[in-house]
């Protein structure tokens, strides 16, 4: 286990390389950013896993509550301690996958000892079909049970299964004031049925590496960001 400086933050890590790949797309590249009228946001961030994103958002909007979803129970226990030793106010935190359904549901986890645990998800051996992984049993839930107010940013990146969660949570879009998707190029997902879904309602923008782009390329990973339209 490393630990190092994040910011004005400290973290814990297992891999260097995931880490500084997930301090230069989140911190570096800016990924999960928008400019926010409201001074307290109210945050979703959906595949936490061990906390980058969260202190990002708790570094560019101090004043922020944030909930958070992390299935892993691996990348969890290292998600709690990075919230313990930064003291961090108005942050909750589940051991839990966003689902279309309470229960249990088959999960893959990395099965070599690299600690790279970020690529885990619902699919065997990974979005890209050649991860070496173990399957585990995790809690699943909906995210409607815990919104009580309008979301004033969604993050999501779950490896494969952002398509699954936007249509089982349409209900939900309306609330929701900007939204950031890790898009994953799997056959099941299609970022075409991404975008239908979304541009009814939002404005959308689509960055490769952090550089917005036009013409969508094939089997990238993708950043999806999408503001409301007022």
């Amino acid at each position: 286990m490393d630990q190092t400086k994040l910011g004005k933050y400290s973290i814990k890590y297992s891999n260097s390389n995931e880490y500084h790949t997930l301090k230069r797309e989140i911190w570096g590249q800016d990924i999960y950013y928008f400019e926010l009228s409201n001074p307290s946001p109210y945050i979703v961030d959906i595949g936490s896993h061990i906390g980058v994103s969260i202190l990002y958002f708790k570094n560019m909007y101090p004043n922020s509550t944030v909930i958070g979803f992390e299935p892993n129970p691996i990348s969890f226990n290292l998600l709690s301690e990075n919230i313990q030793i930064n003291m961090l106010e108005n942050v909750q935190i589940f051991n839990k996958a966003i689902s279309k359904e309470e229960g249990t549901k088959p999960f893959y986890i990395n099965a070599n000892d690299s600690g790279w645990e970020s690529n885990a998800s619902f699919l065997k051996n990974g979005w890209t079909g050649k991860e070496k992984t173990k399957e585990i049993e995790i809690g699943t839930t909906r995210l409607d049970k815990y919104i009580t107010r309008d979301i004033d940013i969604l993050k999501i990146d779950t490896e494969g299964s952002e398509l699954s969660i936007l249509k089982s949570h349409k209900s939900l879009l309306s609330r929701i004031h900007n939204i950031a998707i890790e898009y994953h190029p799997i056959k099941e997902n299609g970022i075409d049925n991404i975008l239908n879904i979304l541009t009814p309602l939002f404005d959308i923008q689509i960055f490769e590496d952090g550089k917005q782009i036009k013409k969508i390329p094939e089997n990238k990973l993708l950043t999806i960001k999408g503001k409301k339209r007022k």
